[in-house]
């Protein structure tokens, strides 16, 4: 993993966090990535809901950017908003070096992070292409309380407002659930597809809600809420398409296949059976030999050796092989 720190708008503090290209995730070469905006009250930007955000959507196949905005009484909230539109910006300006595809960026915010995140989708002219909130500030009467003028975010949602998610508790008392509830009436007036999920249990900042991001807080470990997590890479899969695979997962009848003679038995049990040991051994005396010195080989199958070295059969020797070992079944 490459991790690299840029200033942005008004010298605020871009951390990226890229995965290393690998051969071995060819697929992934190109990732969606996400721009984690902390929340603290337009006054800090909290660690508890930056770097381990970050790293849960790295581990999901996300590239993830964390934003320290500008902060403070000194920050006027236009501040804090020019910082988050020249991140967004400079991500989608950079995203082949940072291995990304520019048109499945998404804004993650919490609290005034959320709030931060959902002007991006509501008030800026580049949107993100999609918008994950947990218990975010809305509503303009949020400012007065922090010393800010701060955007009515209901009030600007559009049809071009991107894709939802949102989740929060519904006995916030620090951010009450008004916010929340008046965000998703403007999304389903505007026909703005989203996903909700408002929990019962649950204070205010509850990050992952897990006990590594709790700081020792029992309060901040609610079981149910930390499923939100799992739930918004879904959620964004669904809305950006998830990573190219061939072929079908493993089903039952894929377990039954490997116990009938044919190619996804595995050789050891070929061998055996005795009627199936003898196609084995006019077909593939290579493949017996080996497997009659190493339990490796005796453990995977004639398809997974095709596919560990391609070369290993001539294919019609495994077009026979299949037909007559599937006689035997």
């Amino acid at each position: 993993m490459q991790i690299r720190t840029h200033s942005v708008g008004h010298d605020a503090t871009l951390t990226a966090y890229v995965q290393e290209p690998s051969a071995e995730l060819g697929n992934a070469a190109t990732r969606p990535a996400v721009l984690v905006l902390p929340g603290g009250g337009y006054f800090y930007t909290s660690d508890r809901e930056a770097e381990p955000i970050a790293l849960a959507y790295l581990a999901e196949g996300f590239n993830a950017f964390v934003l320290r905005y500008a902060v403070g009484a000194e920050s006027p909230f236009e501040k804090s908003f020019d910082d988050a539109k020249a991140a967004l910006a400079w991500i989608r300006g950079n995203a082949a070096d940072l291995l990304i595809d520019p048109t499945k960026v998404a804004a993650v915010g919490f609290s005034a992070g959320g709030h931060l995140a959902a002007s991006l989708a509501t008030a800026a002219e580049d949107k993100p292409d999609a918008l994950v909130v947990g218990y975010p500030v809305t509503l303009e009467e949020f400012g007065p309380p922090v010393g800010k003028e701060l955007l009515d975010v209901p009030s600007h949602v559009t049809a071009d407002t991107p894709p939802t998610f949102l989740f929060s508790t519904c006995d916030d008392t620090v951010v009450p659930i008004r916010n929340s509830l008046a965000f998703l009436s403007a999304l389903a007036e505007a026909g703005v597809p989203f996903e909700s999920h408002i929990y019962l249990l649950g204070p205010h900042g509850l990050s992952l809600s897990t006990a590594a991001t709790a700081n020792g807080r029992g309060e901040m470990v609610e079981r149910s809420v930390a499923q939100w997590f799992r739930d918004s890479v879904r959620f964004l899969l669904t809305v950006f398409g998830d990573f190219a695979v061939d072929g079908a997962p493993e089903t039952f009848d894929t377990l039954l296949r490997r116990r009938r003679p044919g190619l996804d038995m595995p050789i050891g049990r070929l061998l055996d059976d005795d009627r199936a040991a003898e196609v084995l051994r006019r077909h593939a005396p290579d493949v017996v030999a080996a497997a009659e010195s190493d339990r490796f080989t005796r453990g995977i199958s004639i398809r997974q050796v095709m596919d560990y070295r391609p070369n290993a059969l001539a294919p019609e020797a495994v077009a026979s092989l299949e037909r007559e070992l599937a006689n035997l079944a």
